[in-house]
């Protein structure tokens, strides 16, 4: 299932430089040039939600993130074949980076950011989870805006597809039968 494969992927990436950094770049602050005057790896550990806000909010984010990723999980599981390709990369990738971060939130109480491109200009610091959820945002949005019958939005319904049999037969009844509307009146007699 590539859902699965894009997940565990990105988890152990994300899980992955987090730890080589924290083992690289001490203390905490600590800066190291990759591409002079474009991308530093700077060991940050933020105890807010993204660029730092909310800071201390840690017993909000942690079932915020459960509740979130079971929507994702179960939309990826009872909709899967009803879903595009597309819709699948971009639900994977919200997911893998909601739980990246949630990892760090349970484990540590802080998430390990690393990724500095701020030399240049002002960005905050993020990680691999970050960018999954960013990617997996901005698919979202192009899901939503251009994608029309073939969004996500559209193929996902939560209604009930498989109604009842039995309400399903009095419905079909009722609409062979009428129901008394004023389309199934007889049309009125011109006056004489």
């Amino acid at each position: 299932m590539l859902e699965c494969i894009i997940i565990i992927a990105i988890l152990a990436l994300d899980q992955i430089t987090k730890h080589l950094i924290q083992l690289s770049l001490s203390p905490v602050g600590s800066s190291m040039p990759v591409i002079n005057g474009f991308l530093q790896l700077t060991n940050v550990h933020n105890t807010g939600a993204a660029w730092g806000m909310l800071e201390g909010f840690r017993w909000l984010f942690i079932p915020m993130t459960l509740i979130v990723a079971a929507v994702l999980i179960y939309v990826i599981i009872r909709f899967r074949k009803k879903l595009t390709l597309f819709s699948r990369i971009t639900l994977a990738l919200l997911f893998a980076g909601a739980v990246g971060n949630f990892i760090d939130r349970v484990a540590l109480s802080y998430v390990r950011d690393f990724i500095d491109i701020t030399p240049w200009f002002q960005f905050p610091v993020f990680n691999v989870a970050d960018s999954a959820l960013s990617v997996g945002c901005v698919l979202l949005l192009i899901d939503a805006l251009f994608l029309k019958e073939r969004s996500l939005f559209e193929r996902v319904s939560f209604k009930n597809e498989n109604p009842d049999p039995q309400k399903k037969e009095e419905i079909d009844v009722k609409n062979k039968a009428g129901d008394g509307s004023a389309a199934d009146q007889p049309a009125d007699k011109p006056h004489a």
